[in-house]
């Protein structure tokens, strides 16, 4: 409940609960990762090859998805949690979509802008158009990721697979 005064100067009380807010819209495109992805890398300069999973599904909520990440052999392990940033007291959600990865294996937090679409899949490290990124493609049926991680001096190829 909360109070209000009308323009006479009377107190008013408005038995209406406040709303609950709703999850982003533009987070309904991220459905289509749902799911366990099978892993294939290949290193770009040494041919070197290795395996891993991702694990994507909703929170609680639907505000964020949350995604494990594990690469096999690599001690390469991982939690993002990817949404709409709404900053404490903002009344809107920010205009990119943003990941928080927090590495378990080595400690780390990285930051990400993510673009996705009924093509193709990127996100960025940092900000959008960083020269650290991967850019994928989906298949005609989505339930394959094909595309390339870059960064200044190396890179891999990456294929996901839905499980």
């Amino acid at each position: 409940m909360t109070k209000s005064k009308t323009p006479n100067g009377k107190e008013e009380i408005d038995s209406k609960p406040p709303s609950t807010p709703k999850p982003d819209i533009r987070l309904r495109v991220l459905d289509r990762l749902v799911g366990t992805w099978t892993l294939h890398h290949r290193d770009v300069d040494t041919g070197e090859e290795w395996g891993g999973q991702d694990t994507f599904e909703w929170m609680s909520g639907g505000f964020f998805l949350a995604f494990r990440h594990e690469e096999f052999g690599r001690n390469i392990k991982g939690v993002m949690l990817i949404g709409y940033e709404r900053k404490y007291g903002a009344a809107n959600s920010s205009p990119n979509l943003m990941g928080h990865c927090f590495e378990s294996s080595s400690g780390n937090h990285f930051e990400y802008t993510w673009e996705v679409d009924d093509d193709s899949v990127t996100f960025w490290l940092g900000n959008r158009n960083s020269s650290s990124a991967f850019k994928g493609s989906w298949s005609d049926d989505h339930n394959k990721i094909t595309g390339r991680w870059r960064w200044a001096g190396g890179g891999y190829e990456l294929t996901m697979t839905r499980a």
